[in-house]
């Protein structure tokens, strides 16, 4: 090889793996003709997010990097592979590392570590580990072996919206004596502002966009599907949405929508796939509906969605407006649901029948003292925060307040009523269960709220933030409900919080005033 082919083989993972003519799965050759927008993916990013359809290929040319990368020493400590299981970990190394190492013996001159779980090229690992937290001492928070003794400077995170959040969270550690701090997140999207869809939307959102030959003007297929995709004499071809002509991926080049943010953002949709039979995914999109039509958006075009009917709309929300606008205090015993955060999230209101409820009040609060003081305003006698983040404070909250307060931890497992315990100021809930619960009142029209205003807009948007759907276990196949946030959802867990300590008192109506009590302190967990 020439000295120029040298060096640019050095420092490009694509040119490196064509000149070696390297051979992935199945013993085909590594090319890049269809890919064109493959290329960009090994460039020197610190922070990369890529949504992508099924079977692009992102996976195949970050692996071949993170290989590239240990032989010719761009990287002083490690990589961390993340996939979300144990299992999925082991296929890889089955499906895409064994055979590469098969069918390119030359990389065995680098090897001294070959296992499942670990390669180790020219004195630099590649450590595949499962995101898979598990329980430390019975107790709430989450850790993993695989995830906290590793000095890295490159994590991995392949199918990240399958991943627990903690786990995600945790791995960052692993880059705190980094010179290099590089993260490369990718994944087919699951819903919409969750995972790979939500860290797309910060990045720079670049799109691959096609110049026609005809007139000159430019096509992203995803962003303009179905109408990119026409049917020419009997054959489905990518088209020019302005002038109708065929246009070829290979005329393309990426285009950044927010090119001064520091996070890149590729959107790679499985059109621009060479592989793929335009006639069998128009025939199936247009087929389809509900659950399939979903599947076809996430896997080929990479767009999040979510087919549930368990989400309030506007229109929900809306519908029960009252004619009474929002309250600035109130004399009636009240209770109050909170989002701890920064800011606090506050909603305000009575029990007024078995199951029928009034919200007084919307609005949000900086902290725990502004809290104290929109109590008192409103008269609470009942509140329900959560737990976390913030649990001294919370507690210390908890102990001043001169009336019932309750700290709230959600279970994903606990079946049934919420189990109030009055001794330790705690009540454990179903998080599905009395996420559906929120639903369902608004639903079924148990809810009045205040009439119409900015505050009402803020809080309708967040009340439909959140959806329920099915989530695969991707360890066992198995399938259980989870709500899912899609957005802000602080005024849907504090309406939660609300509905939950109105469910502790008695009905009563708006006039009816009792004597006050933030004259002195009580700490009283029973009403």
């Amino acid at each position: 090889m020439s000295e120029l082919l040298d060096k640019l083989i050095s420092v490009d993972a694509i040119q490196w793996a064509l000149a070696h003519k390297l051979r992935v799965r199945s013993g085909e050759m590594f090319t890049m003709r269809g890919t064109p927008y493959l290329a960009d993916l090994v460039l020197p990013h610190r922070v990369m997010h890529c949504k992508k359809g099924a079977q692009v290929r992102v996976t195949t040319t970050k692996l071949l990097q993170q290989v590239h990368h240990c032989i010719y020493g761009k990287y002083r400590q490690n990589v961390l592979y993340m996939m979300p299981t144990v299992k999925q970990v082991e296929a890889l190394a089955k499906i895409s590392f064994d055979p590469l190492l098969g069918a390119n013996p030359f990389l065995k001159k680098y090897m001294t570590t070959d296992t499942a779980y670990v390669k180790t090229f020219s004195g630099r690992s590649i450590y595949f580990a499962g995101a898979q937290p598990q329980k430390v001492g019975g107790s709430n928070p989450k850790d993993s072996a695989n995830l906290r003794s590793i000095p890295c400077d490159s994590i991995q995170r392949d199918e990240i919206d399958l991943m627990d959040e903690d786990m995600v969270v945790l791995s960052k550690q692993r880059l705190r004596d980094s010179e290099l701090k590089i993260e490369a997140n990718y994944a087919s999207p699951t819903y919409p502002n969750y995972g790979i869809d939500a860290l797309y939307q910060r990045s720079t959102q670049n799109k691959w966009r096609i110049r026609c030959g005809s007139c000159g003007k430019t096509t992203c297929l995803v962003e303009s599907f179905p109408d990119s995709i026409r049917k020419v004499d009997g054959v489905w071809r990518r088209s020019c949405v302005h002038c109708g002509s065929e246009i070829f991926v290979q005329d393309g080049g990426w285009v950044p929508e927010y090119p001064d943010r520091d996070e890149i953002g590729y959107w790679i949709d499985g059109l621009l796939s060479p592989r793929i039979d335009l006639k069998l995914d128009m025939e199936r999109y247009f087929e389809s509906e509900g659950t399939a039509r979903a599947e076809f958006m996430r896997s080929v075009l990479g767009i999040a969605t979510v087919e549930s009917s368990y989400q309030l709309t506007d229109k929900d929300v809306y519908d029960r407006c009252g004619r009474d606008t929002m309250r600035m205090s109130c004399t009636t015993e009240c209770v109050m649901g909170v989002d701890v955060g920064s800011p606090m999230y506050v909603v305000i209101g009575i029990r007024t029948g078995d199951d029928a409820y009034e919200m007084v009040y919307a609005g949000s609060a900086d902290d725990f003292q502004q809290l104290h003081d929109l109590a008192k305003k409103f008269n609470v006698r009942m509140a329900v925060l959560d737990a976390m983040p913030d649990i001294h404070a919370s507690r210390e909250f908890q102990q001043k307040e001169p009336y019932t307060v309750y700290r709230c931890q959600y279970s994903e497992q606990m079946p049934g009523q919420p189990k109030f315990d009055g001794k330790e100021g705690m009540v454990r809930c179903n998080r599905n269960e009395w996420c559906d619960k929120v639903y369902d009142v608004f639903a079924s029209r148990r809810i009045t709220i205040p009439s119409n205003c900015q505050t009402v807009k803020d809080y309708a948007v967040q009340m439909t933030s959140t959806a329920k759907t099915m989530i695969v276990n991707p360890e066992t196949g198995l399938q259980r409900p989870r709500w899912i946030k899609m957005g802000d959802d602080h005024y849907f867990h504090a309406t939660l919080y609300f509905l939950l300590g109105a469910s502790r008192t008695s009905p009563k109506r708006l006039g009816e005033t009792r004597r006050n009590i933030y004259t002195k302190v009580k700490n009283n967990f029973y009403i």
